[in-house]
């Protein structure tokens, strides 16, 4: 049935007297409908206009066409690197500033070749000669306008460069007003500029540059996918980012530029719960195809504007402006190959995603910066010509920084892959850009790819090898005095030149000092990839081991008050040391190989005691023998596997439950990453306080690293090592609970309310100690005050500002675990009087306290990076090259007095120093039998596990 159409009592009147429209209107709607249907009809055939369809006489006004035509020149040419610009500086040069000349200097320069006896010519910003041949300089020596500097064989090397810094856009101390280094408003923001939030008072700078980092790519963050625009910064004293930016306009053409894009976990966190965001690997590819596709669309208009704008007679004849985007015009710029793309990301799967981003949209990518799994990747990327920018030891607190390989500098650089390596402050302390080299070193990079992996890779990948990396005449004047070889455990600069101008200079007292032999101007050998026949066999309890060249180990099996030195054996029988000397031990030697006990020859060994340390006290890679394992305090191990990934860790407290105080060995497990590496790296004895998310963490435990459960023998050496609280912000803002009721609750449970549990007694006693982990002045202060009114045994952890009340810490005998020990890194607020050490200052903190009388050691409570493994190299950067004994009573026998720890008899045997890099671990002796021998640095790969246990199944 028809249906009836409504109409309103008024359609009548509005048509005419029966609904019926007017002749006129029924033309014009008939009209519009076949105009309609020969739309529809010739649609196949329809195609958009050209740019030039739309010239009409009015045309655009002179200065946008000459704009235009500006911006198609541009489009057309691309940035170079200027080779000539060296010899054009040098031509030009006036030749009128003062002239400083370096005599007698050892140059390493910026790829690792060495010159001896070299002399050096720096003025007007850039070097003016390098020669070996001391006739070359006569005439300048003389001159009144000279000033010689006579080095003394020093090293000298170009300023390192740190091609991945968030200095001066996180600024440190970090505070939420100053936190500018990604903007997180959209995923994608290409628009973004460093160099708009670049703090030049950042009190990082001048730190950076005592570590001899003369240059840094500053980028944007990583939080977002595309985050904007790096920029070059020289790490000098400046009032305006303008007067500390490498002029990159200098020899002609565009500028070098840096963009900065990323992939992985970082995006998914920042954008789960934002209804706009990618929270899948999935999602970021959507949004990375999206946005370079809005990038090619404006590539094309402005393309086609040139084309038209090629063949118009002038402006009259065009009718648009060039097509200009603020929002896409740098990715613009990347897919016409004039920026330098830097992708964060670390697993496989994001390498090969970036990979088919760039070759969908076509663009080049420049390095891949961490890339942790690129080892993996090794054909793919070194035949596609990308760089890898990376660490040498952070790894583990998330699954992207899971199962990294500790050889990994060393695979990508021998492979022929441009590997640089980065401390991407303020992940990591930017001072010490050195360090990270040095590590790499320690685990094969060679000599040559280690330097260069700091000088002159980082400048090729900047663009800017022409002016920066190298000591040559032409160049930019950036120089570093080293008072050792810059691979060497501790080498600090002494002085630091930034275009030819001195930024950092230490006292004479530091120079003076490295004029002893034990400041070695060579580089210490790599660890060892092979390992000698030995009759070295895990269950052993009987040896005899011969060519030690010291040991620390008694006869009882304990730290002896003098180390023995020469040509030492060691004699062990049921599990117990009963001789240790030279020719003093022959009689029981002789004895043992008379009843065929194995012998068990070390080539420079090294043996140390197995003591306690806190948080980071390791000993692990050596090639001299030490009778003793170290103990570690730290924040994570044994209860967490990764940080980031709750599901891998024991949970945290709220930090309340003070009635009934929580035990760490209830939640110890024995079967993750870092307890196994920690054991093969020497580390045999842990201390972990349970985790809390407020300020009472409960009561802490030592347990064994090599332990395979809780039932083993010894798994659980000591159950109540120490109560454990936080003070402080610790990274919080504000405080939670305050500081206030934090440090009056800690007096509550010492005095008033000791009777909630009997370990608040003991402790009140001094019996156990108290471990309050913090950083201020202020509160160590209420802590010292604390400890006279209770008479408690109370150690400070973490002590940044503890420099500040030496004196008062002395006089009440309040000991401190330095962690970390190497320098300023005022993360937050309440450590910000921390004290950089060398070159800027004579001493370290620790250094400052020892001097002072205070008992201390040094460790790690990081909940980020695993760097457990070098405390026996900080260690001995503490107490300097050659004063071995200090730097073992550092992670060991003065963390056992400190944390009231008992005695052991267990020990690690190294070949080759422990206190330097190059050494190796050749046994470790726990429970009165040989656990392991010739560990690996690293456990089985994943991989090989289960093509093992596949082949052995069936």
């Amino acid at each position: 049935m028809e249906k009836t159409r409504q109409r309103s009592p008024n359609s009548g009147q509005r048509y005419g007297q029966k609904g019926v429209l007017p002749a006129s209107s029924r033309v014009l709607v008939s009209s519009v409908i076949a105009s309609i249907a020969t739309t529809f009809v010739i649609s196949n055939y329809w195609h958009p206009p050209h740019r030039e369809d739309f010239i009409t006489p009015r045309g655009i006004s002179k200065a946008d066409f000459e704009y235009g035509l500006a911006r198609c020149a541009l489009d057309q040419q691309r940035p170079t690197v200027d080779r000539s610009l060296a010899s054009t500086r040098l031509a030009a040069h006036a030749g009128t500033g003062l002239r400083k000349i370096f005599l007698n200097a050892t140059l390493i320069d910026g790829d690792g070749t060495v010159t001896w006896n070299c002399n050096i010519e720096v003025q007007d910003g850039i070097f003016t000669k390098v020669s070996t041949d001391p006739l070359d300089f006569l005439e300048q020596i003389s001159s009144p306008n000279t000033e010689l500097l006579d080095l003394g064989g020093r090293i000298v090397t170009p300023g390192l460069i740190d091609i991945h810094s968030h200095v001066g856009v996180r600024e440190t101390p970090q505070l939420w007003a100053t936190e500018d280094v990604t903007e997180i408003s959209a995923p994608v923001t290409p628009w973004g500029r460093a160099i708009d939030a670049f703090k030049p008072h950042d009190d990082a700078i001048p730190v950076i540059a005592s570590g001899g980092v003369t240059t840094s790519l500053v980028l944007t963050g990583a939080k977002n996918q595309i985050s904007g625009e790096g920029v070059v910064v020289k790490m000098k004293h400046a009032d305006s980012v303008r007067e500390m930016l490498v002029n990159q306009l200098e020899g002609g053409g565009k500028p070098q530029r840096y963009l900065k894009m990323a992939m992985g976990e970082n995006q998914k966190r920042q954008f789960q719960n934002v209804a706009s965001g990618p929270s899948t690997r999935i999602g970021e590819s959507y949004w990375y195809r999206k946005a370079y596709e809005s990038a090619r669309r404006v590539r094309r208009e402005q393309d086609q504007w040139c084309a038209a704008a090629d063949k118009a007679t002038g402006p009259g004849s065009i009718s648009e402006e060039y097509p200009r985007s603020l929002e896409w015009q740098t990715l613009v710029d990347v897919l016409r190959g004039d920026v330098r793309v830097n992708v964060h990301g670390y697993e496989t799967e994001d390498i090969l995603a970036m990979v088919d981003h760039a070759d969908e949209f076509g663009f080049n990518i420049t390095a891949l910066h961490h890339a942790l799994h690129a080892d993996l990747l090794i054909d793919e990327i070194r035949d596609r010509g990308i760089a890898v920018v990376g660490f040498s030891d952070s790894w583990g607190d998330k699954k992207e920084l899971y199962d990294v390989s500790s050889y990994f500098p060393r695979k990508i650089a021998d492979s022929g892959i441009p590997f640089a390596l980065t401390r991407d402050h303020p992940a990591l302390h930017g001072q010490w850009l050195a360090y990270e080299a040095q590590i790499g070193h320690h685990f094969g990079l060679e000599t040559r790819h280690a330097i260069s992996s700091v000088i002159a890779v980082p400048a090729r990948l900047l663009g800017l090898d022409n002016r920066l990396g190298f000591i040559q005449p032409g160049y930019d004047a950036d120089l570093v005095v080293w008072d050792r070889h810059p691979m060497r455990v501790g080498a600090t600069p002494l002085e630091v030149f930034i275009d030819g101008s001195s930024v950092v200079n230490a006292s004479d007292r530091l120079w003076n000092r490295s004029k002893s032999p034990e400041f070695k101007i060579e580089a210490p050998q790599p660890r060892p990839t092979t390992v000698l026949e030995s009759k070295c066999e895990p269950g052993l309890s009987d040896m005899v081991l011969r060519g030690l060249r010291e040991s620390f180990v008694g006869d009882d099996g304990r730290r002896g008050q003098e180390a023995e030195a020469g040509d030492v054996t060691a004699v062990i029988r049921s599990g117990r040391v009963v001789c240790v000397g030279e020719t003093r031990c022959d009689d029981f030697a002789k004895q043992a190989m008379d009843e065929d006990v194995p012998v068990i020859t070390l080539k420079q060994g090294y043996m140390l005691p197995v003591s306690h340390i806190t948080f980071q006290a390791w000993c692990s890679y050596s090639k001299q023998v030490y009778h003793q394992g170290l103990t570690i305090v730290t924040r994570l191990h044994g209860l967490v596997e990764m940080r980031q990934e709750p599901s891998t860790t024991d949970g945290a407290s709220a930090g309340d439950g003070y009635e009934r105080p929580l035990e760490s060995r209830f939640g110890i497990k024995f079967d993750g990453t870092h307890l196994e590496r920690a054991h093969r790296a020497g580390v045999t004895r842990i201390v972990t306080p349970p985790l809390t998310e407020g300020s009472f963490h409960g009561i802490s435990s030592l347990f064994r690293s090599g332990a395979r459960s809780v039932l083993d023998d010894g798994a659980i050496s000591v159950p109540d090592a120490a109560l454990h609280f936080t003070v402080g912000h610790d990274g919080k803002s504000p405080a939670t609970p305050s500081i206030t009721s934090q440090v009056s609750k800690l007096r509550d449970l010492l005095t008033i309310d000791k009777h909630l549990h009997p370990i608040y007694q003991r402790a009140a006693k001094g019996d156990i100690p108290v471990v309050v982990h913090t950083n201020n002045k202020d509160v160590i202060a209420h802590m010292v005050a604390l400890k006279w009114e209770t008479g408690a045994h109370i150690v400070i952890m973490g002590g940044a500002e503890a420099h500040l009340l030496a004196t008062e810490l002395a006089g009440a005998q309040m000991p401190v675990i330095s962690a970390p020990f190497w320098g300023c890194e005022p993360l937050f607020w309440e450590g910000r009087n921390c004290l950089p050490g060398p070159p800027l200052k004579d001493q370290l903190g620790p250094q400052v306290l020892m001097a002072a009388g205070v008992q201390v050691a040094i460790s790690n409570f990081d909940d980020t990076n695993n760097h457990i493994r070098n405390s026996i190299w900080e260690a001995s950067w503490v107490a300097g090259p050659g004063n071995h004994s200090m730097a073992l009573d550092l992670v060991s026998k003065n963390i056992e007095d400190i944390l009231l720890l008992p005695r052991t008899q267990d020990f690690v045997v190294y070949e080759g120093s422990p206190f330097e890099f190059g050494s190796r671990v050749a046994l470790i002796f726990e429970e009165g039998r040989v656990q392991r021998c010739d560990p690996d640095v690293d456990e089985v790969p994943r991989r090989e596990k289960i093509e093992s246990q596949s082949s052995t199944r069936y």
